[in-house]
């Protein structure tokens, strides 16, 4: 498979199996930008997919950044953001990044995408659905509404028992 069979099998798939999906774009020939609404008034979803020539990188994030590098919550979502990779059960991970993006990073190789293209597009989903399970949760940590404390509590009330 090459990146532009594996860009027209991810749009193909994503057509039938994505909510809170509002807007797609494409940013060039090899990147779809993809926008979701959550429960939020002043921040949403987004997520790059970069086509490269093996691989698709997914880049899932709160836009626009809520985060601040070297403010007093940074530790706070530092602490979160370990809590809930420990919960993960797909390839991908949550993590902080040098502008102060929360973000959900996965590499998907178009091998895989092609012997398994309902599987690789359910880890694209994962990280939608972790998101819109605990977007407000991280939104309130990154803007210092909530401590890591409150998220622990949501998250093992949310996930305490699927472990």
């Amino acid at each position: 498979m090459n990146r532009t069979e594996a860009m027209q099998t991810v749009e193909s798939l994503l057509k039938n199996n994505f909510k809170y999906l509002y807007k797609k774009e494409k940013l060039n020939i090899f990147e779809l930008h993809l926008s979701f609404q959550m429960d939020s008034k002043t921040h949403e979803l987004q997520t790059s997919m970069e086509f490269q020539d093996t691989w698709v990188d997914i880049l899932t994030f709160i836009s626009p950044t809520a985060l601040k590098v070297g403010c007093d919550e940074y530790y706070e979502v530092l602490k979160t953001v370990n809590y809930v990779n420990w919960y993960t059960k797909a390839n991908g991970r949550f993590y902080v990044d040098t502008y102060g993006d929360l973000a959900y990073s996965l590499r998907i190789k178009y091998d895989f995408l092609d012997a398994e293209p309902h599987m690789a597009i359910s880890e694209i989903e994962a990280a939608i659905e972790y998101y819109s399970d605990l977007f407000i949760p991280l939104l309130d940590v990154c803007l210092g509404k909530k401590l890591f404390h409150d998220a622990k509590v949501f998250i093992d009330e949310m996930w305490g028992d699927i472990e």
